[in-house]
């Protein structure tokens, strides 16, 4: 009889581990067979399929496919693709099928942070060798993850049709997954903005860092001249304290209310903790090797606030 453990049926299901365990307890507690020991026989994974799709229902009226939220940044060096990856992994743990797009063409580095090691990249589909299905691989917790190719010239020139290819490929995504992570690279530059200009919510990092902050206020400013009108989140990354966060905030809100009449949301902070470094010499996302950390405390509370963005909200339980 075929059976799976509960890793290899997360990885069946395209859901974390965690997602499985908690789905297989409510299970056992309706059903006394189902008792949720490996080995998992086939008709227990097909519970637990059935209850997650119970659990999250279509999108809502009027929405095509899954919400697209843009990581930026206008400097690097701020912690952008660790946030990224690792909310990323975060959503795909809590259920949501979701997508990591590397957008940091040329320089792409969110499979490293994964753990991961794409065979196939953006540039090999670029290039007609590889369909966008090829280019999709497993992550850490049932995230999946689409590389931009690292140390690659021609993805880091793309000119105008290249780029439009890339964010055709983005949007054909959307139908087959709840959530869509785009890390875009650094900077104020075309391979940033289009990749912004498709997304419906945009979360610019920082630090408290002077150049930092006026980075951010830059991209938040271009964009706005551009006629993005959506919503813009603003997360405060390596501080020292919640107070330290919140003047961040306050002068990048009273920068864009003044000058471009524009409301910039808060969204949260993550403290300065050196397992986020650790997390990277493992190659390893920080929620993931370090789960009880204190970086993994506040990144889920900004899961959390990201989540009632979410028109998928509406049916979950639990």
């Amino acid at each position: 009889m075929e059976s799976y453990t509960i890793q290899e049926a997360a990885r069946l299901l395209g859901v974390g581990e965690d997602q499985v365990r908690h789905t297989l307890q409510d299970l056992a507690a309706k059903n006394p067979t189902l008792s949720g020991k490996e080995p998992l026989t086939k008709d227990t994974v097909e519970a637990v399929r059935q209850a997650l799709r119970g659990a999250k229902p279509a999108p809502a009226a009027g929405k095509q496919g899954a919400t697209v939220f843009c990581v930026t940044s206008g400097k690097g060096g701020v912690g952008k693709t660790a946030f990224a990856v690792n909310t990323a992994v975060e959503f795909a743990r809590r259920g949501y099928r979701t997508i990591v797009v590397d957008a940091d063409l040329g320089l792409a580095n969110a499979h490293i942070l994964g753990g991961v090691k794409p065979a196939k990249t953006l540039s090999d589909l670029l290039d007609k060798k590889a369909e966008l299905h090829e280019i999709i691989v497993d992550g850490p917790g049932g995230a999946k993850f689409v590389s931009g190719g690292s140390g690659v010239a021609e993805m880091a020139n793309l000119d105008d049709a290249g780029r439009k290819r890339i964010v055709d490929a983005v949007q054909a995504l959307k139908p087959y997954c709840d959530i869509v992570v785009i890390d875009t690279g650094a900077g104020v530059s075309k391979a940033v903005t289009d990749f912004v200009a498709i997304s419906d919510h945009t979360i610019v990092v920082t630090t408290s860092n002077f150049a930092a902050i006026a980075d951010a206020y830059g991209i938040v400013k271009i964009m706005v001249q551009e006629g993005y009108r959506r919503s813009m989140h603003l997360v405060v990354n390596r501080v020292r304290s919640p107070e330290e966060a919140e003047q961040v905030f306050k002068k990048l809100k009273g920068c864009t209310e003044r000058f471009l009449s524009f409301d910039l949301n808060w969204l949260g902070l993550l403290p300065e903790d050196t397992s986020v470094e650790g997390a990277v010499t493992k190659r390893s996302p920080f929620c993931e090797s370090f789960p009880n950390s204190v970086a993994t405390r506040y990144l889920k509370k900004v899961v959390t606030s990201l989540e009632r963005f979410l028109p998928v909200l509406a049916g979950r339980t639990g």
